[in-house]
């Protein structure tokens, strides 16, 4: 008689901790490799036009965080002017990739970071007569509450009427940039004088910089040429936030569970309207506080260089290079600073246009954006389903079952 065979034995699923490794594997492949080709085909561009690829990027991280500085060059000051960059990159980014959780574009953290600017602006000239402890805290709350305002229209419309974000955001940054230029050139807020440029806030609405800004030495250099200032905790302060929001309040789970399937959260019982709402507010406030930031710690006045300002229009790049996540952001927006306050370094240094820096910034976006669209898969409504019928019921069943497991995993992995 034949001796039994034994069954195969199942296969055994790997231990939860292998599991989290490959997916953060799988999710640091798309921007660790979009920089690698971003730099890789830059370096082509640059020895093509005859210069010296590796100067240039010596020369580039020199500027950026004042390492391999070979020319003597302050690396304090250096790894300073990237920091000044990165703290508006980071509340901008996070702005950007609130909305994206939830399944919108908002090209509009431009508009809301120079309403947020202007409305500290005129706190900080007009009510200068408070305290700092006081007139520091309103200044920025100005921003916010001028950013979600700009935001708040926009989601206001989504929810309402359908206007396409991507429009609508579009236009607030004319009117925005616009309104600003009308302020400060023949406005009431110009200077006297016929520059286009507003008053200075006052001195008590001003953050605080973290170095002495005197004459005292410091790194071989005088205080005063140091422009880190306070800022930089609030940005970081932001990014805690922003987490904790998106994944340990009912709020967050239900901005990602919109962006997972409308559908699914609407039979879910959740309020998709009130939720496009409340995110573009709370990513306005994020925009606006950057603006606010940024007068309160470095301009002090509101200038025509507003008017081509990009920091908004980075914060896009920044929030898909850092795939929408706190910590990914706050990386993301290191090199972004990094390679602003590395262009001019590198282009004194390596004899190489400081355009290169917009160039590599495009050919990362780039190269994140062409693999998204890559994975976007074109959904046909099946003819003959109208909503509300028990097919339709059951699939919006299905989905929001599979919307839930997809956030509770996600859940899990961050808890």
């Amino acid at each position: 008689m034949a001796a039994a065979t034994k069954p195969r034995s199942a296969r055994q699923e790997p231990p939860e901790v292998v599991k989290s490794l490959r997916r953060t594997g799988r999710a640091l492949a798309l921007p660790i490799g979009s920089v690698l080709l971003a730099f890789i085909v830059g370096g082509v561009m640059v020895a093509v036009t005859g210069g010296n690829p590796f100067l240039t990027y010596q020369a580039l991280i020199c500027g950026g965080f004042g390492l391999f500085c070979f020319g003597g060059e302050p690396g304090a000051l250096q790894l300073g002017n990237t920091l000044v960059f990165v703290t508006p990159l980071i509340m901008a980014g996070i702005a950007v990739a609130l909305p994206f959780r939830a399944g919108m574009f908002n090209i509009g953290a431009e508009g809301q970071f120079v309403m947020g600017a202007i409305l500290a602006t005129v706190i900080g000239i007009h009510v200068g007569g408070l305290p700092g402890i006081v007139l520091v805290p309103l200044v920025l709350v100005g921003g916010m509450v001028a950013g979600a305002a700009w935001g708040g229209i926009v989601g206001v419309l989504k929810a309402t009427t359908g206007a396409h974000e991507v429009v609508t955001t579009i236009m607030l940054n004319f009117v925005a940039q616009w309104f600003l230029r009308y302020l400060i050139i023949g406005g009431p807020m110009q200077l006297a004088g016929g520059s286009s440029k507003s008053s200075p806030i006052a001195d008590n609405a001003r953050l605080p910089y973290l170095l002495p800004h005197d004459s005292t030495i410091i790194l071989g250099l005088p205080g005063a040429v140091y422009r880190v200032h306070a800022g930089l905790f609030i940005a970081l302060a932001a990014a805690a936030v922003f987490a904790f929001l998106l994944w340990r309040t009912s709020l967050g789970y239900e901005i990602r569970a919109v962006g997972q399937s409308q559908r699914a959260a609407r039979y879910a019982g959740i309020s998709v309207r009130r939720t496009l709402i409340v995110t573009m507010l709370t990513a306005g406030a994020f925009a606006g506080l950057a603006g606010a930031v940024t007068i309160a710690g470095v301009e002090h006045n509101l200038t025509d260089q507003y008017f081509s300002d990009s920091t908004g229009f980075d914060a896009i790049a920044v929030a898909l290079l850092g795939l929408n996540s706190a910590v990914g952001i706050v990386l993301a927006a290191i090199l972004f600073g990094a390679l602003h306050a590395g262009g001019s370094t590198m282009q004194s240094d390596a004899g190489v246009s400081g355009n290169l820096v917009y160039v590599l910034q495009a050919l990362i976006l780039f190269s994140i954006a062409a693999n998204f669209l890559g994975s976007v898969k074109l959904r046909i409504p099946t003819i003959g389903r109208i909503p509300g019928t028990p097919q339709a019921d059951a699939a919006a069943a299905a989905i929001a079952a599979e919307t839930n497991t997809t956030i509770a995993a996600d859940d899990k992995d961050i808890a």
